[in-house]
């Protein structure tokens, strides 16, 4: 049975449900039993790290791939605007070409193709690049032109699989407006991403892990299911400290549960109503739980029986991460391109067009 929402009083059918939907390459289980639903109107964002079964997520929901188990309702092909994780258009056409082709390509009318293409041209900023050849385009350009394309031809639904990866911070903003204007417009809007930080800006975030639903809800909600008090263990004198020997301070707390690097301190969670007093030489300042926090919690394992016994989102399946996967899943994706000198971090940085990238 297809979930509905009420919106002002009345039920609302969503634009795509996936009902206990699994997914197999062969022996490999991409995505087990899940169940997620998008209404119209709402930005959802699926979660998790690299593995996680994002992209096939995406790809189920969006009509690309058939499950194995389970089904996805209504069909979403021929109603969808789906962005690939790779950039797959046109790189020796145009903007404007790129543009007007696709939407040809869905089935515009001829006359309202120009008008939409410089509707949507001027909505992402992109109008002074029109004739620029796609291949010539930055990072965020790029993933501001795809989406343009997905949404030219007005789909009720949005599939955007992971548009803000390798982008600016700058770009990364202007994405998410855009994709903040799609939703208010009623379009619903299901986006995958490896940051945690992006969940906070939906209506609901879906955590997934290995294949599975670890939750589903609003990044509020989740939250506050979280029972542990969450800090930052900072040294007191403000100077830099060997990760190994910060941890192993915040592992001397009593009822500490995990303990992660974040900046120049350590992450804690502690167990509840403790006033632990902070190792020698460091403070221990209070922080709210955040989405990270929730993931760590119910990725170990601790909070999964949790959300089942509220009947919750969430999927079958075992596995438990062990500790150094736990303290690397979210920062160690940085290791790739930044290198350590001495105690600090040095990388190119900046948004597009400012030469981050060396010549070949």
């Amino acid at each position: 049975m297809r979930r509905l929402m009420l919106e002002r009083g009345r039920a609302v059918a969503p634009a795509i449900h996936l009902v206990r939907v699994s997914k197999r390459f062969g022996a490999t289980v991409a995505v087990s039993e899940i169940d997620l639903a998008v209404h119209p109107g709402e930005l959802v964002a699926a979660v998790g790290p690299d593995g996680a079964g994002k992209t096939t997520l995406a790809r189920l929901a969006a009509g690309v791939l058939a499950p194995s188990a389970g089904r996805v309702e209504p069909d979403p092909r021929g109603r969808v605007g789906y962005l690939s994780g790779r950039f797959s258009l046109y790189p020796d056409l145009t903007v404007w070409e790129n543009l007007t082709f696709l939407a040809r390509l869905n089935g515009m009318a001829p006359g309202a193709v120009e008008a939409e293409a410089g509707r949507l041209l001027q909505w992402t900023g992109l109008l002074p690049f029109r004739g620029r050849l796609a291949g010539q385009l930055s990072g965020g350009m790029r993933q501001k032109l795809a989406l343009a394309c997905a949404v030219i031809h007005r789909p009720p639904l949005l599939v955007l699989d992971e548009p803000t990866t390798g982008v600016d911070p700058v770009a990364r903003a202007e994405l998410w407006e855009l994709l903040r204007h799609q939703a208010a417009e009623g379009r619903a809007v299901l986006i995958t991403t490896p940051y945690l930080d992006e969940g906070e800006s939906c209506h609901r975030v879906a955590l997934l892990y290995r294949g599975r639903l670890l939750a589903a809800g609003s990044p509020a909600a989740l939250k506050a299911r979280f029972p542990f008090q969450t800090a930052v263990l900072i040294p007191a004198d403000g100077q830099w400290r060997r990760r190994a020997l910060a941890l192993a301070a915040a592992h001397q707390l009593p009822g500490v549960r995990w303990a992660y690097p974040l900046g120049a301190g350590v992450r804690v969670a502690l167990e509840p109503g403790l006033s632990p007093v902070p190792p020698p030489g460091y403070r221990l300042v209070p922080s709210a739980p955040n989405l990270e926090d929730v993931y760590v919690w119910l990725s170990e394992g601790d909070g999964r029986s949790d959300a089942a016994g509220r009947g919750e989102g969430t999927s079958r399946g075992g596995g438990r991460p062990d500790r150094q996967q736990l303290d690397r899943r979210w920062h160690g994706r940085w290791w790739h391109s930044w290198r350590w000198h001495g105690r600090r971090w040095h990388g190119p940085y900046g948004p597009d067009g400012q030469g981050e990238v060396p010549a070949r």
